[in-house]
Formats: C-alpha cells, structure tokens, sequence
C-alpha cells in the first residue's frame, strides 16, 4: 500500500548532558543507522535531520515528520552558545551515561535551564540511559535502572536506556518523540498531557538491557 510522502509536521529536538554521554554518537547512530567510532567531541552545535513516520491514531493514517536533532555541546564554556538553541525546541532528550554516575547526578541543572530557557511547556522531555553495551548486566550498571525510573516519573519523562554502538532502543525512542511531539501540535491549544510511560515497556527485556 503506498502513502502520501508529503511531510506534515517539523519537530526540533535538542540533546543536552554532560559531555562524553554520547549525545553525538546517538545523533549519528539514528539518523545514519551507522555507529561511528571516530566521532569527536561536539564544538558548539551540530544537527541533522530525519524523516520519520508514525501512526496517527485517531485517523489510522501514517504521518510523515521531519526531526531536527540538534546536538549541543557538553562543555560549560559552550553554555551561553546553546541557550538561544532551547527556543522553538518541540523535544528535550537528556543524555547520561549509564556507567558514568556523576553524568547522571548532573541532569537536574541541565533540566533546570532546559525550562528556563525554552520558556514553553508545550515540549516532551525523554531522559536516555546510553551506552548500556558498557553494562555486563542491569544489575552492574552503576545508576540503577530504577533510579533512573524515579527521576524520568518525577519530572513527567519518556524513559529509554539505548546503545549507539549496537543501536538498541535508539529507533523506538525517537520515534515515540516524534508521536508525541506531533499529537502536541495537533492538540496545541487544548490541555498539554504528558505520556510518561517507560519507552522500555515496548522493548524486551532481554534487548533493552543486556549489555554482553
């Protein structure tokens, strides 16, 4: 059955964290479907952009959206660069890495000016656990997964644990931004829901976190 190509929606998407999370590897990893090992450090700002369908689910027609991922750049001396990048933002992926505790520990700051910068509510956070082929198991990853479960509730936020090296639960994590980024501008105007369920739910166990 064919569809209509005709893109119907643009959705600007903004991954912030620490730098050395992975952020540009996982922008890499999604949009090319290639992991590159040799991906420096992002200096100041990088972005590329994919087409991504999804299922509306009121009509039961698919929709054909644009991301633009934008990857900003870790380091403290870039800060006042990425700020004006917050505007017009449709989604927030925050980024840490599952082995690195303190990258973690460091995402309420960078929760903090995502909302003070963005200066809307009207924008879907996600919280990513990367580099989960790091992890022998769930239970050797150094932030347990159900403290990151804690944080993702507490601050009404998809939840996704991913890999850009073996590209685990990278595509389904993007793509539930793009579903619901999209059902905000469909619905913009009427009362903001946040979904906050656990993108995991939709994984399997087995692929979602094992690391070996």
């Amino acid at each position: 059955m064919a569809f209509d190509t005709k893109v119907e929606a643009f959705i600007k998407v903004l991954l912030i964290g620490d730098s050395g999370v992975g952020k540009s590897s996982l922008l890499h990893s999604f949009t090319t479907g290639i992991f590159n090992e040799s991906i420096g450090t992002t200096i100041g700002i990088d972005f590329k952009v994919k087409k991504v369908d999804i299922l509306d689910e009121i009509t039961g027609q698919h929709r054909h959206v644009n991301m633009q991922i934008w990857d900003t750049a870790g380091q403290e001396r870039f800060r006042t660069l990425t700020n004006s990048y917050y505007r017009g933002a449709h989604a927030i992926a925050l980024v840490y890495d599952v082995s690195v505790p303190s990258s973690f520990y460091g995402l309420t700051k960078w929760l903090e000016e995502a909302k003070k910068c963005s200066q809307s509510e009207d924008i879907i956070f996600l919280l990513i656990g990367n580099k989960i082929d790091l992890c022998c198991s769930e239970e050797n990853m150094p932030v347990q997964r159900l403290t990151a479960e804690l944080f993702a509730k507490q601050h009404h936020m998809l939840l996704a644990f991913t890999s850009a090296k073996t590209r685990v639960g990278i595509s389904q994590a993007f793509d539930e931004v793009a579903r619901n980024a999209y059902d905000l501008l469909v619905e913009r105007g009427a009362t903001n829901k946040f979904n906050t369920k656990n993108l995991n739910d939709i994984f399997s166990n087995k692929s979602s976190t094992a690391c070996c």
